[in-house]
């Protein structure tokens, strides 16, 4: 940068810094309403309690009860594909017989057909669920083969959800989408959504794998099974800080960072504007100035008043008092 146009720079900054000055109500204003949030921020700390909860200690739950919305369970059917396999039809007839259930057992000979029956019969929401076999058979009479690959197919939407559980069954996600301190939903000991056992998922995949280890080891794993009875428990919680501050302002934390900064915001645009509509901007350009240098001044006069800004917010919150 060559020393005229150092010069010229300097010169529209002293423009913008005596235009502040002459506006300086308007940027004490400013300024005040951008603290006015940080200090309500420490205000509702000041009223904000932190309380230890737990530890936590859950019951175990059996996995091979009937879901309760199963009150007739002949009206419900367990789809399964291929239907066209005897070793599969063997299979799902064992565990039904697993599930103690009277319920009804329908195959279909590919998961498109599985599909069009979801999609166009309206006897398909009675379908529990849907037991895919993913291996891959080339006559009706093959052996099921040591390594089982099989999918469960649920409904979208879980049957028993209740608010405020997200729906779906949320498999894509390894880590919930807010994080937050403690266990995930802490007062229900069956793990809560997505409902693992109050859809019948963890039944239907007990039976399911119940019936294969039968099928391949028929007489040990009888003798297995008659002498031992499955359970699930979830892991104890030790003592957690709930801070009741973070759990109430973080939805509305980054609205009020927006709105913090939103009046000096404004303010710059109406001086802009009123540049613009004075037309002095098209006089600066015709005496020699850049239109890059204008707007390099616009940005640094902001910068400074946002560093004000950010320097006496950070003051507020982290300097401590003496008592």
């Amino acid at each position: 940068m060559d020393l005229l146009t150092f010069n010229q720079f300097s010169v529209l900054l002293w423009k913008n810094f005596t235009i502040k000055r002459r506006q300086f109500i308007n940027l004490i204003s400013d300024v005040l309403t951008a603290l006015v949030f940080p200090m309500l921020l420490l205000l509702f700390r000041a009223f904000t309690s932190i309380s230890v909860i737990g530890p936590q200690y859950y019951i175990r739950q059996p996995i091979s009860g009937i879901p309760s919305f199963l009150e007739n369970p002949q009206e419900w059917e367990l789809a399964y594909v291929p239907s066209n396999i005897t070793v599969v039809k063997e299979i799902i007839e064992n565990a039904k017989r697993n599930l103690n259930i009277s319920i009804k057992v329908k195959g279909f000979s590919s998961e498109t057909e599985f599909e069009k029956y979801v999609k166009y019969d309206y006897r398909s929401h009675r379908v529990l669920a849907a037991i895919v076999f993913d291996n891959d058979f080339k006559n009706s009479n093959d052996l099921l083969p040591l390594q089982v690959k099989y999918h469960l197919r649920f409904v979208t939407i879980q049957r028993t959800i209740k608010w405020p559980a997200i729906p779906g069954w949320q498999t894509h996600l390894l880590f919930p989408i807010y994080p937050f301190f403690g266990p995930r939903n802490p007062k229900d000991h069956d793990g809560g959504s997505p409902g693992y056992i109050k859809e019948g998922f963890l039944a239907v995949q007990h039976a399911l794998d119940k019936a294969i280890m039968l099928y391949h080891e028929k007489n040990a794993a009888r003798k297995l099974f008659d002498g031992i009875r499955v359970y699930i428990q979830r892991f104890p919680y030790p003592a957690y800080s709930h801070d009741n501050f973070t759990w109430s302002i973080s939805v509305f934390l980054p609205l009020m960072f927006i709105l913090m900064f939103s009046s000096i915001v404004l303010s710059n645009m109406r001086s802009i504007v009123w540049e613009k509509e004075q037309r002095l901007k098209e006089y600066q350009l015709i005496h020699g100035l850049n239109n890059w240098m204008i707007w390099a001044s616009y940005f640094f006069t902001v910068l400074f008043f946002y560093l004000i800004i950010i320097v006496l917010i950070c003051v507020l919150f982290f300097a401590k008092a003496s008592v």
